[in-house]
């Protein structure tokens, strides 16, 4: 049947070739070279026919053996680039991602990017009551968002990869009142997701200029903030999203953090601080400066029981170890501020009392001793008594003479007698004016311990005033107004 299929199909396609070729007209040249019978010429046809087929089927077979080289060629080819970008591993992935330099901020249609900022661990290291200096450390773990660093997972199948920190670009964060801030990377490294999202943490020691309300030092408390923004101009730049505040250490040497506080100033995005309370422990400042000036005090009251000669010693020891106390102070308190210390006006005020009480006592003295306050009166005085002896003995000779020539021998045995009893009077007279004297001092000493307790207690009132019913405030926001 395949054969009579081939023949019957032979036989149609012969006879298409000769209708077409007797639509030509002959070439004179075939037309010369010999006469053709009709059969003849159908045989013919036919085995031109049979041949033509064969060397189609060659050619055909020919031309298909190139294509098929080249197509297996392609494959080769496509198989091994696959090969080559077949390489899905993560080291592979952050190559790929290095590549791509992403060193810029992320370019996003609103011209801002979203900083999250979930965590802050939070630490006082120092605060300087002298310069008004305020240290801290602050651990930030951030979060943002870049496009350019994602990928598909079904070609990296991970959902995280590492990269180097100093390839890829981190936002840069700094204090608006800091003095001096240093930032460091928590990690040479950062943690990328598929969907681009970025994970970084930075270490940013902070020394910030803080007015601490020092008025009712050492029992003190106040808040210093600590201004935390990223850059922003015209609409472009970085905006923060805070989250939890966490304190890791309470204790800083005399102080004390009590509680840190996120805030932003009128509801502005640009204007976020940390509010960090502190309080100082006062039983330090209070045992070594508070203290020493209330016994020092107390010691100069009850120094007025000592006698009049032996008290202005003990009075210039306790004066002088007093002026070490208030050099010491000096080195804890600042030279001024918007609240000054009201210690400062305390020791100033018992400086003054016990210059003035040093003082009264050697008035005192003086008048107990003289009676007077007029300079060289005591010496005056001694001379004065001299005089009147010397007068007294050159005058009794005298008289003895005359006694002598007047009258009889008898009295001249009375003359030791009387001569005993003026001594006896002048020392009386001398001991009656002295105790005048030493009573009047006493008198004007016992006033003046009057007055003295008068002024403590009505400073003490007054203090307790200033101290509870007159507070000082300062604002912790004033480096923004």
């Amino acid at each position: 049947m395949r054969l009579m299929d081939h023949s019957i199909m032979t036989c149609l396609f012969s006879i298409f070739l000769v209708t077409v070729s007797a639509a030509k007209p002959p070439s004179n040249a075939a037309t010369s070279a010999s006469p053709v019978t009709p059969a003849n010429q159908l045989s013919n046809a036919s085995t031109a026919t049979s041949n033509s087929f064969q060397t189609n089927a060659t050619t055909t077979s020919s031309s298909v053996d190139p294509s098929s080289n080249t197509s297996s060629s392609l494959s080769e080819d496509t198989s091994s680039r696959v090969t080559t970008s077949s390489c899905t591993t993560r080291r592979c992935l952050a190559n790929m991602l290095i590549e791509k330099e992403a060193l810029s901020q992320p370019q996003s249609p609103q011209c801002t990017s979203i900083i999250h900022v979930p965590l802050i661990v939070y630490k006082t290291l120092s605060v300087d009551t002298k310069k008004l200096l305020f240290k801290s450390c602050l651990q930030v773990m951030m979060s943002w968002e870049d496009p350019d660093l994602s990928w598909d997972t079904s070609v990296y199948q991970y959902d995280t990869v590492v990269l180097p920190v100093r390839k890829i670009w981190t936002p840069d964060l700094h204090v608006a009142n800091g003095v001096q801030t240093n930032t460091t990377h928590g990690n040479q490294d950062l943690l990328v997701h598929s969907n681009g999202t970025i994970e970084h943490s930075v270490i940013m020691n902070t020394l910030v200029q803080c007015q601490v309300n020092l008025y009712k030092y050492p029992f003190t408390s106040d808040d210093c903030a600590i201004a935390i923004n990223a850059w922003a101009l015209n609409g472009c730049g970085m905006q923060l999203k805070f989250g939890n505040v966490n304190i890791t250490t309470a204790d800083s040497g005399d102080w004390l953090t009590e509680a840190v506080e996120l805030n932003a100033q009128g509801e502005r995005n640009d204007r976020n601080y940390l509010l960090v309370s502190l309080k100082m422990r006062s039983e330090n400042q209070f045992l070594s400066l508070v203290l020493p000036s209330i016994l020092i005090t107390l010691a100069d009251v009850v120094s007025y029981a000592l006698p009049l000669g032996n008290r202005i010693g003990f009075k210039v020891k306790l004066m002088l170890s007093f002026v070490m106390f208030l050099n010491l102070l000096s080195n804890f308190l600042p030279g001024g501020g918007q609240c000054s210390p009201i210690i400062e006006c305390h020791f100033a005020f018992c400086l003054i009392i016990l210059v003035l009480s040093t003082l009264q006592s050697m008035v005192v003295t003086r008048l107990a001793k003289c009676g007077t306050l007029l300079p060289g009166s005591l010496s005056k005085s001694k001379h004065t008594n001299l005089k009147d002896n010397g007068e007294n003995g050159d005058e009794e000779p005298e008289t003895n003479i005359s006694v002598i020539e007047m009258k009889d021998s008898k009295k001249r045995k009375n003359k030791p007698l009387q001569k005993l009893l003026k001594l006896l009077k002048n020392i009386s007279a001398e001991d009656d004016k002295a105790a005048r004297n030493h009573c009047f001092a006493n008198k004007v000493d016992m006033i003046c311990l009057c007055i003295y307790l008068i002024i403590l207690i009505v400073y003490t009132a007054v203090m307790a005033y200033y101290y509870f019913g007159s507070p000082c405030k300062i604002d912790p926001l004033g480096f923004w107004n």
